[in-house]
This record gives C-alpha cells, structure tokens and sequence, in this order.
C-alpha cells in the first residue's frame, strides 16, 4: 500500500528502471532498429563506452589489474533532455531526470520501452529488476537537528558528542513482496553555498525472481518495486521535510 502523498517540489534528481533480460535475439541491427521506433520522442541518440575492471591472481599470489572494454550502449534522449533510453545486450534502462512528474506520466515510458524491445529482441524472459530514485535534499539551513528532517541517519555514542560531519549509512531492508529488496544509501553531499546542507538518499529496489519472469509480468514487478520505494522514502523522512517539499494536500 501506498501513501499517495504528491509534491510541488519532489527532491528526485533521477528516477530510473532498469530491466536485465535473458536470451535476447541480440545482433549489432538492434540499436538502429530501437531508435527507429523511438525517434520521434528521443530524438538525440549517442554511445556510451563500458568499462570493467578485473584482477587476475598469479600463481604467486601477486594481483594484477586490466580494464575490460565492453559492448558499448546506446542511449537516446528526448530533446528536452529529461528523458533517456539506455539499450545494451540483454539490457534496458529507461531514466527521468529533472524535473521528476509523477510516477503515473513516466510509467507508460517503461512499458512503450519494453514493447519495442520485446518485438526487436524476442528475449525468453527477465532476470533482474531494478527501481532507482535518487534524491537530492537541500535544507536551506547552514546547521539542522537531523531528526528534525529524517528519521534515518546517523547515532552518535554520547562520549563522542552530539555533532558529526561529512557521513554515509546504507542498509538493506526486505520487502514483504517475494524477491524484492530495498538498497537504502543516505549520506551528506556538497551544498551549493554555505547557507544551506545537502543530503543525498539513495534508494534502489532490486527485484531477483527464483524463475525467470514473464514479459507480461514485468508491470506488476515494476509497480511493486516503485512501492517499495515509496514506502523506505517516506519512512526516512519526517513532516517537517514533507512541507518543505511543498506537499499537497488530498481532499
């Protein structure tokens, strides 16, 4: 169950879906088919370079690292530049950025995606899911009370004093809904002047099916996974911070 709240000024700088497949009809066509499909709403197209990097042990123990090249992606961006499509093998990341509407306008986004990617690639089915937002807080104080503002954030041992600096905390918590899980990372970030602090709070819901997942069940899956994140961000978060993201008010 959702709260149902909306904000005027919803401190999302990203929203993203991304959906790993399995067994894709992959070939070097299907990113110049993709973007024929979607051109007409993501009009910018470009490359992104993928690294990994590796370590490889020797016999003697000794470590030696290398950066392996990937496949590049694909992306293409609406010509605002607040929407974007990310294609790779087996691969596909649709992103919000700012400014984030509602869940509601850039749902259908996902699932128009999804469509096109599915008559391209033919995949059996989805592996992984994952639900992102990431949100940027500026609290226009230069010092707060932080459970004034959150209710996640770190405690302080009182030999060690009441004040803290720069600071990261990240847990897991478990969704009720079978295979999902909540990454919560919630940490400070550089203001943009001195008279105000910044938080950044992470969360990303990874959805891990123990069988691979229908294509028709992926909707359910992705309403499920924005719940769930919904939910850890409303629970990190007090009144007081509601109404400085302007929170409107339901009849």
């Amino acid at each position: 169950m959702t709260s149902g709240r909306k904000y005027r000024k919803p401190p999302v700088v990203e929203a993203l879906c991304e959906i790993y497949f399995a067994g894709s009809n992959w070939d070097e066509t299907v990113p110049g088919r993709f973007y024929d499909r979607v051109k007409d709403r993501f009009p910018v197209k470009r490359q992104r370079e993928i690294q990994e990097a590796e370590v490889a042990f020797a016999g003697s123990g000794e470590a030696a690292a290398s950066v392996r090249r990937l496949p590049p992606w694909m992306q293409f961006l609406s010509e605002k530049g607040d929407r974007l499509i990310q294609l790779g093998r087996d691969l596909l990341v649709v992103n919000q950025l700012r400014p984030y509407p509602s869940f509601e306008d850039w749902e259908p986004v996902i699932y128009a995606a999804l469509e096109v990617y599915r008559d391209l690639a033919q995949p059996k089915g989805v592996a992984r899911l994952g639900m992102r937002y990431i949100n940027r807080v500026v609290i226009p104080e230069p010092r707060i009370l932080m459970e004034d503002y959150f209710t996640v954030y770190p405690h302080l041992p009182r030999e060690m004093g009441e004040e803290h600096g720069r600071f990261m905390v990240r847990f897991e918590v478990l969704s009720r809904k079978s295979g999902h899980g909540v990454l919560v990372t919630f940490g400070s970030a550089p203001p943009s002047n001195p008279s105000e602090i910044v938080h950044l709070l992470d969360l990303y819901d990874i959805f891990k099916p123990s069988d691979m997942l229908p294509l028709d069940q992926v909707p359910t899956e992705v309403q499920t996974a924005h719940e769930d994140v919904e939910v850890a961000f409303e629970g990190s978060i007090t009144q007081r911070l509601r109404q400085l993201f302007e929170l409107e008010e339901t009849s």
